[in-house]
């Protein structure tokens, strides 16, 4: 125990694709892990170095695991864990045997390793090894180094007519550790057959991988197992085989799935030594489609020589590509631009067109914009009007129609038809100064509207206010009403309690005024009363906008013992409560004195208690205050104001005998 130990553990990815690592974590405290930075992607065959260590803090056995969180490329949740275990130990000894292979068809090696219970950093620990059969030899024994916890050594394993079970011995001192590995024989050398084949994925609409795992029904021999792999649609692609490493059961691959144009069912089969396991794939017709922002666009009235636009948004909303090979537009005064074609657009990408209408007459003109990809001909009909008139106001409006308290209104002017070159000047009032425009904004060319700002001021009583604007002899309005701001006070507590104090000291608090209303709230005056009590000087009355506070600080200086009452009044022209009380409350305490000593050390014969001693100040007449009191401490409370005293300290041991005084300390009370 207190020496923490540490082991490397190898996280290797065994598909084709990347995976990312994304959390490690331990089942218990005793273990921990390090990796680095994580989120962290592992490419295929890659692996990462993760180092475990474990530090016990008792003697007791240990327990846990080590979680691995992962994500493939499809975000398909991978989980794994590896068995922990320690025992905390103030005696390095063996605790465990352990071969990294339980099973083997055919000669090969295996990697195994002795465990201590406890890092011995004085020497190295010789462990003694032996093998029940000739077929899996054994070095005579194995040393751990000091510093470390564990040693590796190499079983090497012959190939055997028979299956068999070999057991491995490891002893130290009185403690051995077995560990048996299963040895197939001349029958079980063969490859193991498929026993089963799955992908992640077994529908597509689209191109797309998935990643299908081939299962055998045993461990691969040494060297591994070859399974063929193949596809009977070219659409589908997977590699020609795939190895199943030595020890294993299991390997993956990727299969990758093209777009189709038609739907169809693709075979996936894995085969090996005789058996074979297959998988259907359904490809799905990918689609192209192309959808619109808008059906129609209307221009409405634009003055004759000037050009408005506006967009359209093109989007390939099918699961195929979509190719736009043409765009055209028809009608007077319309054109199109923002299109390169023929273009292709892939699923969920979007181009942007824009239209112009640029009328030459004043007159209404229609046309059409034409569209024309590979999905199916779409088409937006186009109206407008040009005009030779200048457009006038036709609308205003504003945000808040309702308001109470100052505010800031954003407020909008509309125009019959677009603006001609110069833009259009509007001229605006407001009925009540409460609340101001500027006298008039301009809605630049090709523009329909403009905005600006009305500032409403809080007012006392409720009213109205209407808001015109105007051009030439045309005018419309827009009506505000402005509702009565009102004051309003909050106080933070109702009561305040200072609790014990110690008589002629003083302690404070605060209380905490805010203007909670829509209006500014004036505070008039504050006042205390009970003895002891007071607050700070504040400058009343007091003016407080919305939102602003201001804060007073209690003071309690007691100048008697006992409980005092007292209380803080409040007035204001708050529209609710006007007048405030807040409680306030606090107990005068006595003086005290608090006395403290060390034990007396190096004494042969047992201390049964201690006596204090005390006398006036400036006199020698010295008495018992307390006696006979296991305590190294003493709190005398029987003291008065401006007094001081004297104090020294006895011990008594078992036998009665009393020890000479401690220094003497004297103490003033205030």
């Amino acid at each position: 125990m207190g020496t923490p130990v540490s082991q490397m553990v190898s996280i290797t990815n065994q598909s084709t694709s990347s995976v990312q690592i994304a959390q490690l974590t331990t089942s218990i405290s005793a273990f921990t892990v390090s990796a680095g930075a994580l989120p962290i992607n592992l490419p295929a065959g890659g692996s990462l170095q993760v180092q475990v260590s474990y530090d016990p803090g008792s003697t007791a056995d240990s327990t846990g695991q080590l979680n691995v969180e992962a994500k493939t490329g499809t975000s398909l949740n991978l989980t794994g864990a590896v068995r922990l275990h320690g025992q905390g130990s103030t005696v390095s000894s063996l605790t465990e045997l352990s071969c990294a292979k339980s099973s083997m068809i055919g000669a090969g090696t295996d990697t195994c390793t002795v465990t201590l219970s406890a890092v011995d950093s004085s020497k190295s620990i010789t462990v003694n090894l032996a093998s029940s059969s000739s077929a899996v030899t054994v070095p005579a024994s194995v040393s751990v180094p000091s510093g470390a916890i564990s040693a590796s050594f190499t079983a090497n394993v012959s190939a055997v007519a028979a299956s068999q079970s070999v057991a491995l011995t490891a002893t130290q001192g009185s403690v051995a550790k077995t560990t048996s590995i299963a040895l197939g024989g001349s029958a079980s050398t063969s490859a193991p057959s498929i026993s089963a084949l799955s992908c992640g994925s077994s529908s597509f609409t689209g191109a797309g991988t998935t990643t299908c795992t081939v299962s055998l029904s045993s461990a691969a021999p040494s060297g591994g197992a070859s399974v063929a792999v193949a596809s009977n649609d070219s659409a589908v692609t997977v590699p020609a085989n795939v190895t199943v490493a030595s020890g294993l059961a299991t390997a993956s691959f990727t299969a990758n799935a093209a777009s189709v144009t038609t739907s169809q069912t693709a075979t996936i089969a894995a085969s090996a030594n005789g058996s074979s396991h297959s998988v259907t794939v359904q490809l799905n017709a990918a689609v192209p489609a192309l959808g619109l922002s808008a059906t129609s666009l209307a221009f409405g009235n634009v003055s004759v020589g000037t050009a408005v636009t506006k967009s359209v948004t093109v989007t390939s909303s099918g699961t195929a590509a979509v190719t736009i090979n043409s765009d055209s537009i028809s009608g007077t005064g319309y054109s199109v631009s923002g299109g390169s074609f023929p273009a292709t657009l892939n699923p969920g990408q979007a181009a942007v067109l824009t239209v112009q209408f640029d009328p030459t007459t004043a007159s209404s003109v229609s046309g059409q914009l034409t569209i024309s990809s590979n999905a199916s001909t779409q088409t937006v009909s186009l109206s407008g009007t040009g005009s030779t008139v200048t457009p006038t106001v036709s609308a205003i409006s504003c945000s808040s129609t309702s308001i109470t308290g100052s505010l800031a209104d954003s407020c909008t002017v509309s125009l019959s038809g677009s603006a001609p070159t110069g833009g259009v000047k509007v001229s605006l009032a407001a009925s009540n100064a409460a609340v101001t425009v500027p006298s008039s904004v301009t809605v630049p060319a090709t523009a329909t509207s403009t905005t600006f700002t009305a500032n409403a001021a809080s007012v006392t009583s409720a009213q109205s206010v209407t808001l015109t604007a105007t051009t030439g002899s045309t005018l419309r309005t827009a009506s505000l009403q402005l509702n009565a701001a009102t004051p309003a006070l909050t106080v933070n507590a109702t009561s305040i309690g200072f609790g014990g104090v110690v008589v002629n000291n003083s302690t404070t608090q605060t209380v905490t005024l805010t203007s909670s209303g829509k209006a500014a709230v004036t505070v008039n005056s504050v006042a205390v009363t009970g003895s002891g009590f007071s607050a700070s000087a504040v400058s009343l009355p007091a003016t407080l906008n919305p939102g602003q506070a201001m804060t007073l600080t209690l003071t309690f200086d007691p100048s008697a013992v006992g409980s005092a009452t007292g209380q803080l009044s409040i007035s204001s022209n708050s529209a609710t409560n006007p007048s405030v009380t807040v409680g306030l409350s606090g107990t005068g305490n006595p003086h005290q004195v608090d006395l403290s000593w060390q034990a007396p050390s190096g004494s042969s014969v047992t201390i049964t208690g201690y006596n204090v001693y005390r006398a006036p100040g400036g006199t020698s007449s010295f008495a018992v205050v307390n006696s006979m009191d296991t305590q190294t401490a003493y709190t005398d409370t029987n003291v008065q104001t401006g007094q001081s005293y004297n104090y020294y300290v006895t011990s008594v041991d078992s036998a009665g005998m009393e020890s000479a005084p401690s220094n003497t300390t004297t103490i003033a009370i205030p």
